[in-house]
């Protein structure tokens, strides 16, 4: 779900509260705040503020942010604000300006505003419709008025938008388009060219007739390149779109995959939408087909939610954003934004290449739309985002751009949903800090860097203890970790990081743990673990045909797949790959040693719950050389090889999620579904449209918003959908989990979902929608606050790991 809920307290309960914070008399005329303490200032805001009323909270942060200094507070109640955080001066390193959330208060600041004034699409107004389209007769539009689901209102969406986005309940619908997406935007459901041109696709499934797609915007993936162009022409089975860039047009090459939206005929699923600028028209197709309230549907009007644009010393706690972003600029210095929940919050429509490109423009050039525009910008120095949710963007989670920033313990899910060069983390500048973190979900890569606004040298970042997976959802030149191209890593370290389980459609074409394309080098790679049908390994280094040097691959394993470290042609020197589980590139001008295979041979304690540490009896134990750091903490008399020392804590990549994990079979009912046994021990499976499985007494602990599952999907019955609801089989929809394909039913991986926030003991109940044939296998799930407890240093503790595995001290 795309939403925090409003935990209530009645306006009688607050304002008592409030007349004991602020007696009547004890404040300043129009300033709602607490006697200054040692650090300041404490202002409160609240929905029902009366901000002219001595003692009363403000009624907007904006007005908090207006008097604040150095060294003071603003305090937030439960709400949703319409509003830009945007505070006037900075503090200090020594007294930061705080923003936070009050104790137990849920705060959403919303880049939309609520739409009003609905009315339904009557037969009268279909018919003035169609006398300005002909193409509206007989239309999914119009099959849809009949029904009497169709609603529109009158409202002037800000035009400098790069995209529009509407919300019901919270949660971001769909634009129309064709064929229907459906409701995951990370794996949308798209339409396949047969043959194409520069500019030209042809599809037996174009049946509309001649013109219909005229002024359409085409939006294709082909290969390693996304775009969008204008259709100028359409002929039964094919088009012709303008605007498209040179770089690869629409001949498939592997695959052209694409959409088509900007036409009113394509609305008539529950939940799309489409906007008709011209007349300042939004059409909403009622996702339970009643007339929308003057609530419940928004529209988004703001790109910012929090902007600390030229500001220092500004911390943000524990609030929510939607819709909108947040930002620092290149002056910001010691920003924090901590336990920061955001949904939405970016939203591009077309892909145009970056305005900040640091190389000449090529025919390639879109490759890097939304790159330094897109998703939350960190930059500046030493600035933080920390224990945070981020879900659902068009381009990145993160930008990081400066110096010295920091992105850890945080989860990042469904990004780059327009495949692009943006990702999970996109890195720019140098000395930057990403760790601990998790991202699921990404159209290319979950880790970007790439010269085409990087630069040509990357220096000191620290990639770390992160869990990577999911990536390659729309493109599939990528990798978890990608760089990109001639790039300089020297003093930057990508190393204990979980690489696994990318899309389904990546494994067609290079999907390694981390990608060193065109002739990247002077990378230092080590105790990174990779499995899970990553085709090339932990790691894949490309020359292109040119030259690479300096690159220093230790210790890693391949957990599943045959290959850890692999290389293209090219010419190689003074590289080493050393102490590895899994084959490795021979090439000449390449240092390789004391490497083992088959990986089959291994002896990992538990591969099928995704542990590769050694068992006593393993032949990859006492067989490696010494190379600080990657073997730092053997204890036989010669190092392991791979990424796990005999003897020494397990480390564990990933966010922190603390929740109680619940086995699958423990249910208290069901209906439909089965247990079996696999490698893991007893799992639920043979979810079919309708079954359900429920367990009683499930403890959320305060505030849980992500669900995870350790499941198993064929590929096949992949993003089928699993709901889950609260208290009954038809109780309060908190989420919806849409499994990935993980190549079996039995191979499992964990995944997971941002969901409303809920506290306390419920009843659970898990169901399959719809009709559709099985999704797969749960061996267990956890309900968990997304960076609720930080990492100790060299781990990442928390209650969702796979079975038998540990964390470092």
């Amino acid at each position: 779900m795309s939403h925090r809920s409003h935990r209530s307290r009645s306006r009688g309960a607050v304002l008592a509260a409030a007349a004991v914070l602020f007696p009547l008399g004890s404040g300043l005329a129009g300033f709602a705040h607490a006697a200054a303490g040692p650090h300041g200032h404490t202002y409160y805001v609240a929905p029902w503020g009366l901000a002219h009323s001595p003692g009363m909270p403000f009624t907007t942060i904006g007005q908090c942010s207006a008097v604040m200094g150095p060294g003071d507070t603003c305090v937030i109640e439960s709400g949703t604000y319409h509003e830009t955080i945007a505070p006037a001066r900075s503090g200090t390193a020594a007294a930061p300006i705080t923003y936070t959330a009050a104790p137990g208060a849920q705060v959403v600041v919303d880049g939309a505003d609520p739409v009003t004034g609905w009315s339904a699409v009557s037969g009268t107004d279909l018919t003035a419709l169609e006398g300005r389209d002909s193409f509206l007769a007989g239309s999914a539009f119009a099959g849809a008025v009949a029904t009497g689901q169709v609603y529109q209102s009158q409202v002037a969406v800000d035009p400098s938008l790069s995209g529009n986005q509407v919300f019901w309940n919270g949660q971001a619908q769909v634009e129309a388009q064709w064929p229907y997406p459906g409701t995951d935007p990370s794996v949308p459901v798209m339409a396949s060219a047969q043959s194409g041109t520069t500019d030209s696709l042809s599809d037996s499934a174009l049946t509309q007739p001649s013109g219909f797609w005229n002024g359409a915007l085409l939006t294709a993936h082909n290969w390693f390149v996304s775009e969008t162009g204008t259709v100028t022409n359409s002929q039964v089975g094919s088009i012709t779109a303008a605007g498209l860039p040179s770089c690869v047009g629409l001949s498939p090459n592997q695959s052209t995959n694409y959409s088509l939206s900007g036409k009113l005929e394509l609305l008539g699923q529950p939940g799309e939408w489409f906007y008709q600028s011209s007349s300042h028209t939004l059409y909403f197709d009622s996702p339970n087909g009643s007339k929308p309230s003057d609530t419940s549907v928004e529209v988004k009007q703001r790109a910012v939610a929090i902007d600390l644009s030229g500001r220092s010393n500004i911390s943000v706690v524990d609030l929510g954003i939607r819709g909108a972003t947040a930002r620092t600029s290149a002056g910001s210095i010691g920003d924090v934004l901590n336990g920061l929940v955001a949904h939405d919050i970016s939203s591009d429509r077309q892909l145009n290449p970056d305005p900040n490109m640091v190389t000449a423009p090529d025919g390639c050039a879109v490759l890097t739309a939304g790159e330094t525009t897109s998703g939350i910008l960190l930059q500046g120095s030493g600035n933080v985002i920390s224990n945070s949710l981020i879900d659902g963007s068009t381009g990145n989670g993160v930008a990081m751009s400066g110096s010295g920033n920091t992105v850890t313990n945080t989860t990042i899910l469904h990004v780059d949903t327009l495949g692009s060069y943006a990702a999970g983390i996109n890195v720019l500048g140098s000395h930057q800090t990403i760790t601990h973190n998790t991202i699921e979900g990404s159209g290319r890569s979950d880790i970007n860097i790439d010269n085409k606004v990087a630069g040509s040298t990357a220096a000191g970042h620290d990639i770390s203890y992160n869990d990577l997976s999911g990536y390659g959802n729309l493109v599939v030149d990528g990798g978890a970790v990608y760089v990109c191209c001639s790039v300089n890593l020297a003093g930057t370290v990508i190393h204990h990081n979980q690489l696994h389980d990318p899309s389904p459609f990546a494994r067609s074409a290079p999907a390694p743990g981390v990608y060193l394309d065109n002739s990247t080098y002077n990378a230092t790679v080590y105790d990174n673990a990779a499995w899970n049908r990553t085709t090339y390994g932990a790691v894949l280094i490309n020359p292109n045909g040119q030259s690479t040097s300096g690159n220093r691959i230790y210790n890693n394993t391949s957990g599943t797949d045959t290959n850890v470290a692999s290389t293209f042609g090219g010419t190689f020197s003074d590289t080493d790959i050393i102490n590895n589980i899994g084959v490795t590139g021979a090439d000449p001008g390449i240092t390789n040693s004391n490497n083992f295979t088959p990986v089959s041979a291994a002896q990992f304690t538990n591969p099928a719950a995704d542990d590769f540490t050694l068992t006593a009896g393993s032949p990859a134990r006492n067989a490696g050389v010494v190379w600080a750091p990657a073997t730092n903490g053997f204890t036989d008399p010669a190092p392991s090889l791979g990424a796990y020392q005999y003897g020494a804590p397990k480390w564990v990549g990933g966010a922190s999620r603390v929740g109680e994990q619940v086995q699958a079979e423990a249910f208290t009912s069901s209906s439909g579904i089965s247990p079996h046994a696999a490698g893991t021990g007893t799992v639920i499976g043979s979810f079919d449209g309708g079954d359900w499985v429920g367990y009683d007494n499930v403890d959320f602990g305060t505030d849980a918003n992500l669900f995870t599952a350790f499941a198993g999907v064929d590929d096949p019955y992949a993003n089928k959908g699993i709901e889950i609801h609260l208290d009954s089989v038809t109780g309060p929809l908190i989420g919806v989990l849409y499994p990935a394909g993980t190549g079996g039913f039995d191979t499992l991986s964990l995944q997971s979902t941002s969901i409303t926030p809920t506290s306390g003991t419920h009843s659970v109940y898990l169901v399959a929608p719809g009709s559709q044939p099985g999704f797969g296998n749960i061996d267990y799930f956890a309900f968990t606050h997304a960076g609720s407890q930080p990492p100790t240093a060299g781990s990442a503790t928390g209650a969702l790991q796979p079975p038998g595995t540990t964390s470092a001290p």
